[in-house]
């Protein structure tokens, strides 16, 4: 029987076998499985037993191929800002550290390698020593999905309309904060790199916008990963199919590997489109169908994207990330579902 990392990353990779991997991005789920509440992870300081505990615990439950290596929060608390903890929620930033962008002048992107990230890289060492035959995936903010977070997506945006040059001082920032993160989590921890773009939209952005902000943010991002030797993989929102294929085109240009659409979007058409020019990675939505969906609902809806990407190389997972809350039992049956679907 083959490791589920292997398989994992020859799928990531372009390649095409009988089995289909399967990835569901758990970031706080993990901890419903332990019990542990969100505030014995985040500390602080950051506990890296308590982080890697859960993930390991859902994956035993789950039995997907692929985990991130920590429970995540945003990559802020290296400039100055708290983040707010519920006991049983998910962490978020309680501001934006260049909110004053004259902060920025005399900011560091290294800043971002604090205690916080320094107990994440220990959750991944601990994760990788226990479970070596598991794909470790390094999940990181997107480009401008990473800027709004240290800038306020609202200035951000109205940085993009009325301050072009201020725009793209905050994303080279971003980016750099984003490859120093890569580079000290490192390729000995993690497989692959995945970039978490929620923000990364041209439906929010405007495909104007999209392109001249994100893009190339990404392809620096790209570049970085390969010369770590790291493929990546982009799950950026909004629509990419129809009207905004040649959205699609610039962003499978830029360098990914790996593209994971939203949901809204529709598969086959993601496929006609990209073709064999990288993998593909998606599955059933969260909301309407793993979160709300009858079994059997769920077996069909998983079933009808392993069928339309039997012919390409797929990841099978869920429309977005995963959080304390979701019915794992659910989560459980679209795993199996895939794992017993042969090409």
């Amino acid at each position: 029987m083959r490791m589920p990392r292997d398989l994992f990353l020859e799928a990531v990779k372009g390649g095409l076998s009988a089995e289909v991997p399967v990835f569901p991005r758990d970031l706080t789920l993990g901890l419903d499985i332990t019990g542990a509440a969100t505030t014995e992870v985040f500390g602080p300081p950051y506990d890296p037993r308590a982080s890697a505990a859960g993930i390991l615990a859902l994956q035993e439950v789950v039995g997907h191929d692929a985990v991130v290596g920590c429970i995540f929060g945003c990559m802020v608390t290296g400039f100055g800002v708290e983040l707010g903890i519920p006991d049983k929620g998910v962490p978020y930033p309680k501001d934006a550290p260049f909110r004053n962008i004259s902060l920025l002048d005399s900011a560091s992107p290294d800043s971002v390698r604090d205690s916080m990230l320094s107990g994440m890289r220990e959750s991944y060492r601990m994760v990788r020593s226990k479970r070596s035959d598991l794909a470790v995936v390094m999940n990181l903010a997107g480009p401008v999905t990473n800027g709004g977070n240290l800038r306020n997506m609202e200035a951000l945006l109205m940085d993009m309309i009325s301050d072009p040059d201020t725009a793209h001082r905050v994303m080279d920032f971003s980016v750099e904060t984003i490859i120093s993160a890569m580079d000290y989590i490192g390729a000995d921890l993690a497989d692959a790199l995945f970039l978490a773009s929620a923000t990364d939209n041209p439906d929010l952005l405007g495909d104007g916008m999209y392109t001249e902000y994100c893009i190339p943010a990404l392809k620096r991002i790209c570049s970085a990963a390969k010369d770590m030797g790291m493929p990546s993989v982009f799950h950026p929102h909004g629509k990419f199919d129809g009207g905004s294929s040649d959205i699609l085109d610039a962003t499978v240009g830029a360098g990914i590997d790996c593209f994971q659409f939203s949901e809204e979007n529709d598969g086959p058409s993601i496929i006609d489109r990209i073709g064999e020019k990288c993998s593909l990675m998606g599955g059933p939505d969260v909301m309407t169908t793993l979160l709300n969906g009858t079994r059997e609902e769920i077996v069909s809806d998983t079933t009808g994207f392993l069928e339309d990407f039997q012919d390409r190389a797929y990841i099978m997972s869920c429309s977005c990330s995963l959080h304390r809350g979701f019915p794992i039992d659910n989560l459980s049956l679209m795993t199996s579902t895939a794992h017993a679907f042969r090409r």
